[in-house]
């Protein structure tokens, strides 16, 4: 009786890392967020895409910075989902970069920004932002 019980309990053991690598798509993130109070070169709107290919899941990232006379935005970036379920994307400017870690918690998207001038003039800057779902 021992021994099948030990047998069971190994059974289950080995079963859990397959419980945990589990994919869900789309993720939390997944959707368009906006920062109504944007200053000028703050982020105004982040919009992510994921979805799910060969038990894989494949995310990219749009950012927006608030301009005049309209948002400039950088592009579509492949981003990466951390082990931790937060979304981190490296955008690369000219002149500068923006290294993003997102992480949904219901309808606000927190998101922190590190601001890299690229030719190390300056030193980086971080900051927080809560942006909501649209």
């Amino acid at each position: 009786m021992r021994m099948v019980m030990l047998a069971i309990a190994l059974l289950m053991l080995s079963a859990a890392p397959s419980l945990a690598q589990r994919i869900y798509c789309p993720i939390p993130e997944d959707g368009a967020w906006l920062n109504p109070d944007a200053e000028p070169k703050q982020i105004s709107r982040i919009e992510v895409e994921s979805r799910c290919e060969n038990e894989q899941v494949n995310v990219r990232v749009r950012a927006f910075t608030s301009c005049i006379p309209r948002d400039c935005k950088w592009g579509w970036t492949k981003a990466e989902l951390r082990s931790d379920g937060a979304v981190e994307v490296l955008l690369v400017g000219f002149l500068s970069s923006k290294q993003i870690t997102l992480k949904a918690f219901g309808d606000l998207l927190d998101t922190h920004v590190v601001n890299i001038v690229n030719d190390l003039s300056e030193p980086r800057r971080e900051i927080t932002y809560n942006l909501r779902r649209k």
